[in-house]
């Protein structure tokens, strides 16, 4: 079962996160029907989304990613919802590189390294927090390290990895170490020397779970452990809520599609679900909308 495992080490100084997310990500796939290439990459940005949804404090409080470049890929869009709740799509899911030579997916020209990753948290407040990055390698692990470094300004070491076999996601997660501000170098040095050993997180995540990975490789430093969470892939579309699409096609363009198709058919990016809206919905939608104004 998919988990967030998450302590602090060295009396505080450092924390560590190692997240399982397979379950989620097989979800993704059986909602989008996404190529190999399309899952590694989306997979990986729902990932760091359950991460850092389930960092949130308030229960209303919220997020969303989006990474655009001009790779094969498209955009990625991601939202996601304190604890762990995400949900997201990519542009173009059918798309498909010639694999690399040891047989992985090739991101750096599926995602591409010349865009942003932009960020934007709903925290309650009167303004949203937007934090934006440049795309340093394509590969997603080390381009979200460098956001929560750059944006976010916490130093963070990222091991990040999706395993797709014959369609299926058999392995995805991470593992995520941020040392706290004045961290003693000495601490650091042994923080490198421990991160080194992530280098294949998704095979350490098909034998171990998330909190015995933070035992087995940190449990003899002094370490504080939290309750674990279990993220998951939810969508929050509703029939209510797709009608504003209809709005937002406009009045006009809302009575050309009817007299063209009979009815106005709608889509959730996110999951897939199609809802369809008659003449008689139609003239109820604008009704309303005329009402409320």
């Amino acid at each position: 079962m998919d988990s967030i495992a998450k302590a602090l080490v060295f009396d505080g100084q450092v924390k560590v996160v190692a997240f399982k997310t397979t379950d989620l990500v097989n979800e993704a796939i059986r909602l989008h029907k996404l190529s190999p290439l399309a899952a590694e990459a989306l997979g990986k940005v729902l990932s760091v989304a359950a991460y850092m949804s389930n960092e949130l404090k308030g229960e209303k409080e919220k997020l969303s990613i989006q990474v655009t470049d001009k790779g094969a890929l498209g955009s990625i869009i991601v939202a996601a919802d304190a604890g762990g709740k995400v949900r997201g799509y990519v542009e173009h899911k059918d798309a498909t590189l010639p694999p690399l030579g040891n047989g992985r997916q090739d991101l750096f020209k599926g995602v591409g390294n010349e865009g942003f990753i932009t960020v934007i948290k709903d925290l309650g407040l009167k303004d949203p927090y937007v934090g934006k990055t440049e795309l340093v390698r394509g590969n997603l692990e080390e381009d979200f390290a460098w956001y929560f470094t750059r944006s976010e300004g916490s130093p963070t070491a990222l091991a990040l990895e999706v395993l797709i076999e014959d369609g299926k996601c058999v392995s995805a997660g991470g593992v995520l170490v941020q040392p706290m501000p004045n961290c003693p170098e000495h601490i650091l040095v042994v923080v490198e020397d421990i991160v080194s050993g992530f280098a294949n997180v998704g095979d350490i995540l098909k034998a171990k779970e998330p909190k015995d990975i933070l035992k087995d490789y940190f449990g003899h430093f002094e370490i504080e452990y939290f309750p674990e969470t279990t993220p998951v892939y939810r969508c929050k579309c509703s029939r209510e809520q797709m009608s504003n699409a209809v709005i937002a096609l406009g009045r006009a363009d809302s009575v050309n599609l009817l007299m063209e198709r009979g009815e106005i058919e709608v889509v959730c990016h996110f999951c897939g679900t199609k809802y369809v809206f008659s003449k008689q919905d139609v003239i109820e939608i604008w009704q309303k909308y005329d009402h409320k104004i």
